[in-house]
């Protein structure tokens, strides 16, 4: 497939611009997210990078393999750092090159010609494309040793204004002070606080502050001045001897202007180009070369593939991120027993603060699952393999824990129950039968489906999801992996991107454990929205063994601070019904009466005692 399209990402320490270009027609489209150090949070600024990098595709409908990439971010220039980024990308594109943003700047700014750049925004560099076309860099050593010049270290000399008022007058004396408190908070411990977690970002949103203030508050013209001299500094000793002009570009660079001395001010200009301008030259360069690769690639594989499919999938999952391989477990092999688990340990605490960033989607699901309830309807799960196992592990849970049917939640595995302990070769490929899955249960219009696939890719989960949205019914996706197939035919995309596993491709592992968890989440946050708890008591538990007939005696004597004889004995005379014992227990209203009054409040213990009291 030809390279068709280009992308440019500029990502700094404040913010990360991405711009896609359809390179017959040279149609582009921009988009912006938050900040992308490689060096300050090196995970944040892989997914500000993905994400932008998806919507940008989105936008134009494109597969990777038609793209040339060029990422331009703080510290990209550090090898590992661009290696590792690489590694974990999701997506396999024509050409990727990860680099500095100091080298999109020094494209960027003459549209490739030789030219003297100093970058100035959160953080600060200078570089240099001389005549035979030879790449120079100088600072951008990082904050707070070094990046003077930059916006992270004005910040942080308007900061230490304030701190030294506090010292020497025990308040904010001057108008920077007061101001930089103000944007802090409004004492000396919310500044306290606020040093604990700042960022370069947060520094470097001082700045407006400090140029706001320049003339007329000496405070904040003596951070200027010291932040002039090191700007004055850097451009220096970029030029060199060189006589060209030295182009100024990034956030800070237009307000630095005014205040340098005259005679370094009459060799620098402001960019009329960006280092967006410069990522999306670069990828534009890589791409002449990407048609011949891919035709080189694809002679030598076709040696060893004689099925078209073959190749379609071998691309499927080299873009897929729970395919990738994991850059902190390659020496997973040389490890001792307590370092692998170390290892795993710190993989799978990456797994809650994935779904925590799916909030949303999942409370969406949720809440169609209640209207489900609600009109009789069912919560349906539908997968392969250990996917597949999940679903049916959360549904057949949920009877004795919420009293429910054992037909409301619903697990479906691709080949059947014979699948739940050995897996039934082919039956995952196979997109009919997961619509027979359904015919045979009779699905319909007022169940939910959710389709579990943690590739996102399975035609079993895909060839059901198409069939439920045909009938009209709610369908929710739930795989690890963005921007993938299955999350196109669900009209509600669960995605918790937990990076490559511990052993590639072992999806069983972080993300086997994110579907647990959402899944759990569903059904618990359903079943409570649906009246099934009170305050945190599972008060419709099935007592249908010892250990549960124990628990319901528990939970009565919890929620009504009575001994256990009082509890068991309210329980024999409501058939063990948990709820039904609480409400008598509370109100003193009988059985009899107390299912109305719960039916009355749609099964909710709350409202119906306080329906009673009233």
């Amino acid at each position: 497939m030809s390279c068709e399209y280009i992308i440019g990402v500029d990502g700094g320490g404040t913010k990360t611009y991405g711009r896609i270009q359809n390179l017959q027609s040279g149609e582009q489209f921009e988009v912006k997210g938050g900040p992308s150090s490689l060096t300050n949070d090196f995970d944040s600024a892989r997914e500000t990078i993905i994400s932008i990098l998806l919507q940008l595709m989105t936008a134009f409908d494109c597969k990777a393999e038609q793209v040339s990439v060029v990422v331009g971010v703080a510290g990209g220039g550090v090898a590992h750092q661009a290696e590792k980024l690489q590694h974990v990308m999701p997506i396999t594109f024509a050409s990727l090159m990860v680099c500095n943003d100091a080298k999109t700047s020094l494209y960027g700014a003459n549209h490739a010609a030789p030219i003297s750049v100093v970058a100035l925004g959160t953080g600060s560099v200078g570089a240099r494309l001389d005549a035979d076309y030879n790449e120079h860099y100088y600072g951008g050593w990082g904050f707070p040793i070094g990046d003077h010049g930059g916006g992270a270290q004005l910040g942080f000399s308007a900061v230490q204004i304030l701190l030294d008022d506090y010292d020497n007058e025990g308040k904010p004396v001057s108008s920077l002070s007061q101001q930089v408190l103000s944007h802090i908070g409004k004492s000396q411990e919310d500044v306290a606080n606020w040093l604990r977690k700042a960022s370069p970002k947060m520094f470097a949103e001082m700045c407006p502050i400090v140029f706001d203030l320049a003339d007329s508050c000496d405070a904040a013209k003596q951070v200027v001045d010291k932040h002039t001299r090191a700007c004055e500094a850097l451009i220096l000793t970029t030029r060199k001897e060189s006589l060209s002009a030295v182009v100024l570009l990034g956030g800070l660079a237009q307000p630095t202007l005014k205040y340098l001395s005259p005679e370094i001010a009459e060799f620098c200009v402001l960019s009329s180009g960006t280092a967006l301008d410069g990522a999306c030259i670069l990828a534009k360069k890589n791409s002449d070369n990407v048609q011949s690769k891919v035709d080189n690639d694809h002679s030598e594989s076709s040696n060893q593939f004689t099925d078209e499919s073959d190749y379609s999938l071998l691309n499927q999952l080299d873009s897929m991120v729970s395919e990738g391989r994991n850059p902190d477990t390659m020496d997973i092999d040389l490890m001792d027993s307590k370092q692998i688990l170390t290892q795993i340990n710190n993989e799978d605490r990456k797994v809650p603060l994935a779904i925590e960033k799916c909030i949303e989607p999942i409370s969406e699901a949720v809440e169609a699952v209640v209207e489900a309830f609600k009109v009789g309807g069912r919560l349906v799960y539908i997968g392969a393999g250990t996917s597949g196992r999940l679903g049916i592990l959360d549904a057949v849970e949920c009877p004795p824990t919420f009293s429910i049917p054992s037909e409301q939640v619903v697990g479906l595995i691709a080949g059947g129950n014979k699948a739940i302990l050995k897996a039934v070769e082919g039956a995952e490929d196979d997109p009919q039968m997961g619509i027979d899955d359904l015919k045979h249960i009779q699905f319909c219009d007022k169940d939910v489906l959710v389709g579990i696939a943690a590739s996102g890719r399975t035609p079993y989960v895909i060839g059901s999801l198409d069939y439920a949205k045909s009938i009209g019914a709610k369908t929710v996706s739930l795989s690890c992996n963005p921007g993938s197939e299955i999350d196109k035919h669900a009209d509600i995309a669960i995605c918790p991107v937990v990076g490559p596993e511990v052993l590639t491709g072992s999806t069983r592992m972080k993300s086997g454990t994110a579907q647990k968890l959402v899944l759990n989440m569903i059904t618990t946050a359903s079943m409570i929205r649906s009246g099934k708890s009170y305050e945190n008591l599972m008060v419709d538990v099935s007592a249908s063994n010892k250990k549960l007939h124990m628990r319901a005696i528990r939970i009565v004597m919890q929620a009504t601070q009575v001994d256990a004889y009082t509890a068991e004995q309210a329980l024999k005379k409501t058939n063990f019904m948990v709820k039904l014992s609480i409400l008598h227990i509370l109100t003193g209203v009988e059985p009899h009466l107390g299912r109305k009054i719960l039916q009355q409040n749609d099964g909710f213990l709350r409202r119906s005692v306080a329906a009673l009291n009233t």
